[in-house]
């Protein structure tokens, strides 16, 4: 089989900083065992600060998944079972189905297995519950350290507020000479009634960096405001308890309070009082409204062009959100230095709206957006059978790119020369094309979904189904055929004008036919 001797490598890291075991240190012993064991290593997958217990979107495990059960390698080497996931046997169980399946093999370094071994999926099945118990424990563990420093009024971790820093010694949060004098200003102006968006623009006006370098915008300025250690308070992040029984972060902070007296605990030097705090978040609370027990922005509800429509000002090309009835640049909304494109939200949605209900039953069978049309439909469909496909695909062209480069090699380039080069030669293409021709072998094999795109081609029926649909259907049959929607500035009181200020990238289309 072409990949027998074919591995891929994953690694990961769930806290990636120092103190922990680097992934460098978990390559060179997955590559040292690939070596031992006769095997080529074709590609490294890699997810850092990424955990395997929470459900976070890890691509550096989707694609090593996908490589061997489409059948690209024949090996997956992890270099421990918990870095494949610590969700139990649950998850691990059907990852080993899936390679088992496609007839290949799964190894854990550090643990000693491979399941070629028949006993070794009892083992795993046993490790894998080990490892999502010890992950459980770690929580507690982390949890019990977390309630102790609070206790002291010590900094657990993380980034302090901006304008402050951790004092080495009592770890206790002290002014930051640099950045303290900023901080004030913005709590300043914020009791003084400034709209953040305001303070923003000053901060951004003046080339004052943000706390990870780049511009300020309303949530950042928001954000440090909320932050109980801006008034010298220990925050503590709320969480909630999922349905099977894990804690989730919500993103809420709010003061930690002791648990014997129930007072504020006090974390060190602030930038601000309590009582400041209080009327920052009271303004706060004044420009939301309450809905269901929860404050909430006052918004309009969900547009039909939400994460397609986008400012085109030369230089920006951020998100536009609608905001009472236009859409509006957010870049420009959250205070950074963009001018702003804006437009009447309902006359947007009325233009994108009719040309794509007049544009796709015009198309031809053969037409290049018709194809991006059916094509995107068909992935959304079967998302895990067009990984495989995909893999496989990406596969066949880097190894003809080797193939191509081989020939160039002796041919164009000269470099194998003599009977012993010729014949290295000779075994290099055939070992080659004998994959290539395996792999598209596989490809054959592997099921290609197709959809039915005729409804869309008949203008009636499409209106039809159109009138009947939600919000959120119309917006997913717009991403089909539409990968943006772009609104430049207009004229402030001039009518809009849609074909002059409203320009539509349709999917599958070059830049020349955008329009």
């Amino acid at each position: 089989m072409h990949q027998d001797t074919i591995c891929d490598l994953y690694l990961c890291l769930s806290l990636d900083r120092d103190g922990k075991t680097a992934i460098e240190r978990q390559e060179a012993d997955c590559r040292a065992w690939a070596e031992r064991n006769g095997l080529t290593v074709r590609k490294v997958h890699m997810d850092r600060g990424r955990s395997g217990y929470k459900a976070v979107e890890r691509k550096g495990f989707d694609a090593a998944l996908a490589a061997v059960t489409a059948g690209v390698v024949g090996t997956l080497i992890v270099w421990k079972l918990d870095c494949l996931s610590r969700k139990g046997i649950g998850q691990v169980g059907k990852v080993l189905d899936d390679i088992e399946k496609a007839g290949g093999r799964f190894v854990s370094v550090i643990d000693g297995l491979d399941t070629s071994n028949d006993s070794a999926r009892m083992i795993v099945a046993m490790l894998a519950e080990l490892a999502r118990s010890e992950s459980k424990n770690l929580g507690t563990r982390v949890g019990h350290a977390k309630r102790y420093l609070r206790s002291k009024g010590q900094w657990i971790g993380g980034q302090p507020p901006y304008g402050l820093k951790v004092d080495p010694k009592t770890k206790k949060l002290v002014h930051d000479p640099e950045d303290a004098v900023y901080a004030r200003l913005i709590a300043d102006e914020a009791l003084a009634g400034v709209s953040l968006v305001k303070i923003a623009r000053l901060l951004n006006e003046y080339d004052i960096p943000s706390p990870r370098g780049g511009q300020w915008n309303a949530a950042s300025i928001m954000q440090l405001l909320r932050s109980p250690a801006l008034a010298g308070l220990m925050p503590e992040t709320e969480t909630v308890e999922t349905d099977d029984g894990e804690k989730k972060y919500t993103g809420r902070v709010f003061p930690y309070q002791d648990p014997e007296t129930l007072d504020p605990v006090e974390i060190g030097e602030g930038i601000i009082t309590v009582g400041e705090r209080d009327r920052i978040i009271r303004q706060f609370e004044s420009r939301t409204f309450v809905h269901a027990g929860k404050r909430r922005p006052k918004s309009q509800g969900t547009a039909l062009l939400t994460g397609l429509v986008f400012c085109g000002v030369p230089g920006c090309g951020s998100r536009m959100h609608r905001v009472g009835n236009s859409y509006q640049c957010w870049s420009h909304r959250s205070g950074n230095q963009c001018i702003g494109a804006s437009a009447l939200a309902d006359a947007v949605d009325a233009y994108v709206t009719e040309r794509f209900l007049t544009k796709v039953p015009a198309l031809d069978l053969d037409d290049p957006l018709l194809i991006a049309i059916a094509d995107r439909w068909v992935h959304r469909v079967d998302p895990e059978t067009f990984a495989k496909r995909d893999a496989i695909a990406v596969e066949v062209q880097d190894e003809e790119a080797r193939l191509a480069d081989l020939e160039d090699a002796r041919y164009v380039r000269g470099e194998f020369t003599g009977p012993a080069a010729i014949d290295r030669y000779n075994r290099l293409t055939e070992r080659l094309r004998g994959r290539i021709d395996g792999l598209r072998d596989d490809l054959g094999k592997l099921p290609m979904p197709s959809m039915d795109v005729r409804p869309m081609l008949d203008a009636v029926q499409l209106r039809e189904a159109w009138g009947d649909s939600t919000v959120d259907d119309r917006r997913d049959r717009l991403s089909l055929a539409i990968d943006r929607v772009e609104v430049s500035k207009g004229k402030r009181g001039a009518r809009l004008i849609p074909e002059q200020r409203i320009r539509i990238r349709w999917a599958g289309l070059t830049e020349a036919e955008v329009l």
